[in-house]
Parts: structure tokens; C-alpha cells; sequence
């Protein structure tokens, strides 16, 4: 049976119990996620890939006493950002202490296809919405980006971003009322 077949507990478990097959699986499948991901946070090359290195190396290492998952990306979006977090303090490229502050960096360039989809209602409101969500703090834009770009449930986000579901939800409610507000200003 093919792995893509399989749920991603299935593919979990098998990687924890030694098959390398799943090994690459789930190397193949998320790495170019993770990196997509981290390049938001920084723009150092060598940093992202090394923290990826790094991440797979720790989960190979100790695989057989991981957790279990039935979210095999929410796991890995989770360690990977901490893992990269933790870096980046210990470079002391920013304070992140606690991980609770919006001292971090965040950038997303938003996909052709997002910026279609909002072009087609009005090419106006596009360009607002773009330098509205610029506005943003580094933490909201990255909140939204999950919620709406990765289309992750709020429950997930939570715990990739080390927050509570309700403070989430708040975040997140917060960046849209300011991104409105933003653009409510400039009409």
C-alpha cells in the first residue's frame, strides 16, 4: 500500500516505529511546506534549512517516545516554529522571550491567487486590502496567514502559535477590524 494512501496517523505511526519509508514520506511532503513557513519568519537561507535539519534530525532521533498525531502537519508547523523561534532568540536576532511578544518577523507576500480572487471584485479594494494587511503586527500576520492562507482551524493555530483558542480568536478578530479600519480610512 502506498503511504499517501494512508491516514496521517497511519503515516505516523509507522514512522515511529522505524520505517523509513515514512521517514521520507513525511520529509518529502512537508519540507517544502516548513520552508514556505519559515521563510516568513526569516529570509536566512541557511537558517530555515538548518532548523528543518534540525527538526527531522530531533524527531529521527527520538521518534519511538514522540507523541501521537493525527495532524501530521499541525505537528510539525508547531515544532518547527518553536525550534526556529528559540534559534533566532539564541542568535539574538530578536527578544522572544516567551514567544508572547510581536518582536518577531513575519512577512507574507500574498499569493497571485489571492490577489486575483480580490482583483476581480475591484482592483481598488485590492490594493487596500494588501496595505491593510502590511499594517498588521508581525503576530497578527501570522495568524491570519494560517487562518486564511493554510486554512487552519483556530484550535491549531492556538497551538502552533502557543496561544489560548480564545486569544486566537481574538487576535485574529483584532487584525480584521484593524485591516477594516485601515480601510475604511482610506475610502
Amino acid at each position: 500500500m502506498k503511504l499517501s494512501d494512508l491516514t496521517d496517523r497511519e503515516i505516523w505511526l509507522s514512522f515511529k516505529e522505524g520505517d523509513d519509508r515514512a521517514v521520507s514520506y513525511i520529509y518529502s511532503e512537508y519540507f517544502p511546506v516548513l520552508y514556505r513557513y519559515g521563510l516568513k519568519f526569516s529570509v536566512d537561507i541557511s537558517l530555515v534549512e538548518d532548523t528543518i535539519q534540525d527538526l527531522f534530525a530531533d524527531l529521527i532521533k527520538n521518534r519511538e517516545t514522540l507523541g501521537d498525531t493525527d495532524n501530521i502537519l499541525f505537528y510539525l508547523l508547531k515544532s518547527f516554529r518553536r525550534k526556529l523561534l528559540r534559534k533566532m532568540n539564541k542568535e539574538n536576532r530578536y527578544d522572544l522571550t516567551g514567544e508572547m511578544t510581536d518582536d518577531y518577523p513575519f512577512e507574507v507576500v500574498w499569493s497571485v491567487d489571492h490577489e486575483l480572487i480580490i482583483e476581480e471584485e475591484s482592483d481598488h479594494r485590492s490594493s487596500l486590502l494588501l496595505k491593510a494587511l502590511e499594517e498588521l503586527t508581525p503576530r497578527q500576520k501570522e495568524a491570519v496567514y494560517l487562518r486564511f492562507t493554510k486554512e487552519l482551524d483556530y484550535t491549531v493555530i492556538s497551538e502552533i502559535m502557543s496561544i489560548s483558542v480564545e486569544a486566537c480568536r481574538n487576535l485574529i478578530s483584532k487584525a480584521i477590524s484593524n485591516m477594516r479600519k485601515w480601510i475604511n480610512k482610506k475610502n
